[in-house]
């Protein structure tokens, strides 16, 4: 299978976990329930962990040194998600996914410097394309189209830590072994979840009303959209060891069109989970965008 479908299968799992925090997030936890959230997202690298220690033991060992740097990338993971939900508290899921974008272009920089990957003049243009209307499709055109800074910084910020945990994967995986990377990876990840459970009072407090809470609805959500963040962060980890890591975030352009087809399906099916504006400038204004992304796609597969 191409490296491609495979970055692929990764945005469009992203783009329900987008959706699923903001709901969550909006009708739950309205300012209070970014630790939650960043303790459950710790909690499903125990669940990856055990499942890949149960069907691939024998893939887990690792040299000392690539373990313990491997653990604490699965830390800068889990820390990465703390500026993305607050920015998520006050931005909409589309304008966030949309500052994603910045991950491939952090991506490039890091892999040029780091592991030598370079562009063909094609791909970059292809790459240009894609990341464009990634960012034209979450454009708010209704509105003032106002910069907000504060989320931006945070997003920023959010990007840098993703595409440098990619770039420590992709070093650590291919001088040892796929899945032992992604063990250890997931075992810091949770590691540094409990710390933060045990440490800090706020996110403590937060997590235990969750669970309070969680024997319906809240509960379900986060494990759910959890597992599909798991998969989703293996298919592109596995992708990352098949092409440049600025090609593979180049293809996470789809995930803010795949969160306007979501956000367009819910409006139409489940309003109450989520809406999506679709009057007729925004549509042509989506339609464009995709329009974009997809030049971008032929060129970087031909």
């Amino acid at each position: 299978m191409s490296w491609f479908w495979i970055a692929l299968a990764a945005p469009a799992l992203w783009g329900m976990v987008n959706h699923v925090d903001k709901f969550i997030i909006s009708r739950y936890f309205s300012g209070k329930g970014v630790g939650a959230l960043v303790i459950f997202t710790s909690l499903s690298g125990l669940i990856a962990s055990i499942f890949i220690l149960l069907f691939n033991s024998a893939a887990i060992s690792l040299g000392a040194k690539s373990a313990i740097i491997i653990a604490f990338n699965g830390a800068l993971l889990v820390a990465s998600y703390i500026p993305y939900l607050h920015a998520l508290e006050k931005e909409d899921a589309s304008v966030i996914t949309a500052l994603f974008q910045l991950i491939p272009v952090f991506g490039y920089f890091l892999g040029l410097i780091f592991l030598g990957e370079r562009l063909t003049p094609v791909q970059i243009i292809a790459s240009f394309l894609i990341i464009v209307g990634a960012v034209v499709i979450s454009l708010d055109i209704s509105g003032s189209m106002n910069l907000k800074v504060k989320p931006f910084l945070l997003m920023a910020l959010s990007a840098f830590m993703i595409a440098v945990n990619a770039l420590i994967f992709k070093i650590i995986a291919v001088e040892e072994n796929f899945w032992g990377t992604a063990f250890w990876e997931y075992v810091g990840a949770f590691t540094f979840g409990l710390l933060l459970f045990l440490f800090v009072r706020l996110y403590r407090k937060q997590f235990v009303e969750t669970v309070r809470r969680g024997k319906g609805m809240i509960f379900s959500l986060n494990i759910f959209a959890e597992l599909l963040n798991v998969c989703a962060k293996l298919l592109a980890n596995f992708a990352s060891l098949l092409a440049p890591l600025a090609l593979v975030w180049v293809v996470n352009g789809f995930q803010p069109m795949l969160v306007f087809v979501y956000g367009l399906l819910l409006t139409l099916f489940i309003p109450q989970w989520g809406k999506e504006k679709i009057e007729r400038k925004v549509l042509v204004q989506k339609i464009a965008s995709i329009t974009l992304i997809f030049t971008g796609v032929y060129f970087l597969l031909k």
